[in-house]
Order: C-alpha cells, then sequence, then structure tokens
C-alpha cells in the first residue's frame, strides 16, 4: 500500500468517526414554536416532541415556570440569563419524552394582559396543559407537570382539581410555607450577607411586615409608606404593593392545603443550597402529603442545587445567583427524567 493509499483510508476512516459524532450530537426531536389560548390571552411556546415510529405516541411534559415576567427558556436575574427550563427540555426530549414550556403573559413573544388574580396563571397553565394533551404525539395519558417555585403551586393547584388527571406533578423549589414567609426570611439573609446594622435590618423587616399586612388586608391606600426606587428593599416593596392584587393569595393560602389534595403521584426536588425556597419547605409538603394518606410521593434532596436548579459547588448565596456559567444540574435532570418514565410505564 503506497503513502497514498494510506491517506486515503486515513481520512476515510476520520470521516466515519466524525459523521459517528455527528450522528451522536443530532438531536432526536422536533421543535416547533406554538401559539395557543390562555385565559383571555394568547399565549408563546416551544413544544418538543421526540422522533417515533408511526402510530407511537410519547409521555409528556409541562413546565410551569416560577415568578415574575419570566421567559419559555428560564429565568433572568439582571443582564444574567439562565436557559434552565430549555435545558430540561431538551433533556427530556433527547430521552423520548414530548415537553412543552411558554412564555408567562406579558414574557417573551406572548401577550401582553396583565393577570387580575392569581388565577389567571393557574388557568393559562391548565389550558397550557390542555394544548399539549390534545397533540397527536402525546399520549393523554401519560400527561406530566413540571412546576418550578411559584410554578410549583399553580401545578398544585392543577394536581389537586377534582377533573385531575395527570400521571404525575413534579414540585421542584416550590415553596411550602405562605410567600410572605419565605420573602422575609430570603430578606433576612440579605440583609446578613450585606452586613447591614442592626439598626437597619430592624428597619427593613418591619416595613416589610407592614406591607404585608396592608396586602393581607385588602388595603388599596399605600401611599404612608414611603419608599426610594434606588434603593433594593424598596422595589421590592414597591413590586409587592403593584401586585398585590395577584399575590394576595399566596399570602393567604397554604400550599400545605392545596397539596392534601394531589391525585397523581408526586416528586418533591429541592436543593440543599437554595437561598429562597430550603430544604425545609420540601419537608413540609413532603409530611403533609404523608398525613394525608397520599401513598405515591417522594422526595429528592440534592447536595449542590440551588434555587435556579443549577449546579453550585461553592457557598449558598444571593450573590451566586449571578453566576451564569453554571450548568443545569445533571443530578437533577437525571432524577427526573428517571421518575417520568418509570411513572410512564
Amino acid at each position: 500500500m503506497n503513502r497514498i493509499t494510506r491517506i486515503a483510508g486515513l481520512l476515510a476512516v476520520l470521516a466515519c468517526l466524525v459523521g459517528s459524532a455527528s450522528s451522536q450530537n443530532k438531536t432526536s426531536f422536533q421543535s416547533q414554536e406554538v401559539k395557543f389560548d390562555g385565559h383571555e390571552i394568547k399565549l408563546a411556546g416551544t413544544l418538543l416532541t421526540p422522533k417515533l415510529d408511526g402510530g407511537k405516541r410519547a409521555p409528556a411534559v409541562l413546565i410551569v415556570p416560577d415568578s415574575g415576567v419570566t421567559s419559555r427558556d428560564g429565568i433572568a436575574i439582571g443582564e444574567a440569563k439562565h436557559s434552565v427550563y430549555r435545558d430540561l427540555a431538551e433533556h427530556l426530549a433527547n430521552k423520548g419524552i414530548a415537553v412543552l414550556r411558554y412564555d408567562k403573559r406579558c414574557a417573551g413573544t406572548s401577550e401582553c394582559k396583565p393577570a387580575t388574580s392569581f388565577d389567571d396563571y393557574i388557568d393559562d397553565a391548565r389550558k397550557a396543559a390542555d394544548f399539549l394533551k390534545a397533540q397527536s404525539q402525546v399520549d393523554p395519558a401519560k400527561l406530566f407537570l413540571f412546576g418550578h417555585g411559584e410554578g410549583g403551586y399553580i401545578s398544585s393547584s392543577l394536581g389537586a382539581a377534582e377533573d385531575s388527571k395527570f400521571a404525575g406533578v413534579i414540585l421542584a423549589a416550590a415553596p411550602g410555607r405562605h410567600l410572605h414567609k419565605i420573602l422575609r426570611k430570603m430578606t433576612e439573609r440579605r440583609l446578613t450577607e450585606e452586613a447591614k446594622k442592626a439598626e437597619d435590618r430592624e428597619a427593613i423587616l418591619a416595613k416589610l411586615d407592614r406591607v404585608v399586612r396592608m396586602i393581607q388586608n385588602g388595603q388599596q391606600d399605600f401611599s404612608s409608606i414611603a419608599l426610594n426606587d434606588k434603593d433594593h428593599y424598596d422595589a421590592l416593596l414597591a413590586d409587592l404593593i403593584k401586585r398585590r392584587q395577584v399575590i394576595v393569595s399566596l399570602f393567604i393560602n397554604d400550599p400545605l392545603q392545596i397539596v392534601n389534595n394531589i391525585q397523581s403521584a408526586t416528586l418533591i426536588v429541592q436543593g440543599k443550597k437554595d437561598v429562597q425556597v430550603t430544604v425545609q419547605d420540601a419537608e413540609f409538603l413532603e409530611e403533609a402529603m404523608k398525613r394525608a394518606a397520599h401513598n405515591d410521593s417522594t422526595l429528592l434532596l440534592l447536595d449542590d442545587v440551588d434555587h435556579l436548579l443549577k449546579t453550585n459547588k461553592g457557598a449558598a448565596s444571593s450573590a451566586s445567583l449571578a453566576n451564569v456559567s453554571r450548568p443545569t444540574d445533571a443530578a437533577l435532570l437525571a432524577a427526573v427524567t428517571d421518575w417520568i418514565l418509570k411513572k410512564a410505564k
């Protein structure tokens, strides 16, 4: 064999290897931009469907996002954009699971009609689930909800409805306490991290408590609350006041009373480095379901996972959330996928 022949043979082998690697990197799903009816509004999202043999239908997951003006891909914290929902969706789709993720109202390319109550967000998710269930590639008997943060509250509400027919509900970093209690603990932690003076901490927390009580009591006039929009803590209070008609139910309704009535298998996933929702919240949820004699609930605690569902090998802190280089946690992705596939059998 001459030198030219040997080089040609090597090139052929390399071409095969490159072709093999490329085929492994190719996605095994199709992506489609979709629009569907929410509650008196058009919502937009991305539907991923695995490539299946003719006539087969896939289990499916609806990703219900966290609080704020949150897009289908994930959470933005200032300039930091964490595409955790896209990562999760693509991971699931590559494992043969259809996934719908959507822009919340007023986010991304969804229409913007501000919610007038928290029920609007629940209805949006319900209609998204109906849309997903109606897809020809989806097995309607194997529909799952993945609720992240506030989305866990929404998913619990859907899973607890009398007409609920979900194969499973996944609650990831979902609150197990009233919202104002979570906000107070988050504020206390941030004040400590910033080494605020004791008198400053007390004043900020007292103002928060006062605003919460006013919202709980249904007050409409907040002119007595002096707010500086350049101050982070005052900006938080201003946002609470602005959205009071929507969030008041989260101040009043106990999430534990809702999970009591979930009718399907439930997976509670909680990161130990979450500085917003804590392990205690997850344990409260699990205990509530046990007391309600729920016979298929599982609690999964992950050591190095934060509220963004990302890996954090360092110390848990509010500042660490700005680091977008951290990956969506591989252990979380694997555990959620395995649980869904097991329940979908």
